[in-house]
C-alpha cells in the first residue's frame, strides 16, 4: 500500500486528507455529505469523489485508489450494518470505518483517556478509560443528536409552532422564524417533509444570535440542551483531572451555558477529526 487516506465524513460534508505511509500530507479535499445512515448511495459516491479530488490535487493516478489504506470516520457508522456494507464496496486495499466521534476524540486529545463533546450538524459524546471507548448517543436525527444544530432547528420550529397555537408566549426568535414560512404553519409543515438534518441546522443560528438579545424562548432551547449535553459527558466518563474537549460548530457556542465544572476543565483540541483518523490509520499501517 503506497497512500493514506484520512476521511471525516457527516451529515454536512466530507473531508479527505490523503497522505504518505510516513504521514506527510500529500493533498486534502471536501466534498459533500457523507452520513451513511441518512444517505447511503450518496454518501459512498461523495467519499469516493472526494478521494479522487484529492489523488487528482496530488498529481496521482486514481489507479492508486486500490493501492490505498484508509481509516474513515462516518457519520452513521454506528447503525445498522451500514458500516459493514460499505466496507465490503469501497476499492482500497484495506479499509476500517469508525464513527466519526472516535476519530474526532483521537484527534481533540490523542491516545489519553478523556472526553470530547462533538456538536455539529449532529452531535455525538465520546469518551476513553484504560484504552476503552464509550459512546454516547449519535443515534441518528431522528431519537438522538442532543446538542446538535438539526436539534436546536428542529426544536426552534416545535416551539415557533406551540407559540401559534397559545401554548406558549411568542419572542422576537420564534416570531422571526415563522416569518421564513410567510407565517404560515401548514407551509411549515409542507416544506419540512423533505428538511434532511442540514436543513434544520440551518435556524440554528438565529438561536444563538436571539440569546445574545435575552430571548426568553431562546434561553429556554439553549438550557434544555446544555442540561442534556452535561448528562451525556458525564456518561462518557468526564473527569475535571482529564482531557476534555467541546467541539464542532457549536462547541465554543454550548460551552458558556454549562456548568462551572465543565467551563473551567475545558481545553483547545489538539487537532481536527480528519487529524484523528491519519492518526489511527499510521498506527494500524505501521
Amino acid at each position: 500500500m503506497k497512500y493514506i487516506f484520512g476521511v471525516d465524513g457527516g451529515g454536512t460534508g466530507c473531508r479527505v486528507a490523503l497522505t504518505s505511509q510516513t504521514g506527510q500530507i500529500l493533498a486534502k479535499s471536501e466534498g459533500g455529505p457523507a452520513n451513511i445512515e441518512t444517505s447511503f448511495i450518496k454518501a459512498r459516491k461523495n467519499i469516493l469523489e472526494t478521494c479522487l479530488k484529492a489523488l487528482k490535487s496530488a498529481k496521482i493516478s486514481k489507479n492508486e485508489l486500490t493501492n490505498s489504506f484508509a481509516v474513515l470516520g462516518l457519520a452513521g457508522s454506528n447503525l445498522g450494518n451500514y458500516a459493514e456494507e460499505l466496507a465490503k464496496n469501497l476499492p482500497f486495499s484495506k479499509n476500517i470505518i469508525l464513527n466519526d466521534g472516535e476519530i474526532t476524540l483521537e484527534g481533540a486529545i490523542g491516545p489519553s483517556d478523556g472526553c470530547i463533546g462533538a456538536l455539529g450538524t449532529g452531535s455525538v459524546f465520546v469518551g476513553r478509560k484504560n484504552g476503552s471507548t464509550k459512546l454516547i448517543g449519535g443515534w441518528g436525527f431522528n431519537l438522538s443528536d442532543d446538542g446538535s444544530g438539526s436539534k436546536l432547528g428542529k426544536e426552534l420550529m416545535r416551539l415557533s409552532i406551540r407559540c401559534h397555537d397559545g401554548l406558549e408566549k411568542h419572542s422576537d426568535v420564534t416570531l422571526d422564524l415563522l416569518r421564513n414560512f410567510d407565517n404560515d404553519i401548514k407551509l411549515m409543515v409542507e416544506k419540512t417533509k423533505s428538511f434532511q438534518p442540514k436543513d434544520y441546522a440551518l435556524y440554528a443560528p438565529q438561536v444563538f444570535e436571539a440569546l445574545q438579545n435575552n430571548d426568553h424562548n431562546a434561553r429556554n432551547i439553549i438550557d434544555s440542551e446544555s442540561r442534556i449535553i452535561e448528562k451525556a459527558l458525564i456518561a462518557t466518563g468526564f473527569s475535571s483531572k482529564k482531557p476534555f474537549c467541546l467541539i464542532g460548530g457549536l462547541g465554543n457556542l454550548f460551552l458558556p451555558h454549562l456548568s462551572k465544572v465543565f467551563k473551567d476543565s475545558a481545553i483547545p483540541p489538539k487537532g481536527d477529526a480528519l487529524e484523528g483518523a491519519i492518526a489511527i490509520a499510521l498506527r494500524e499501517f505501521q
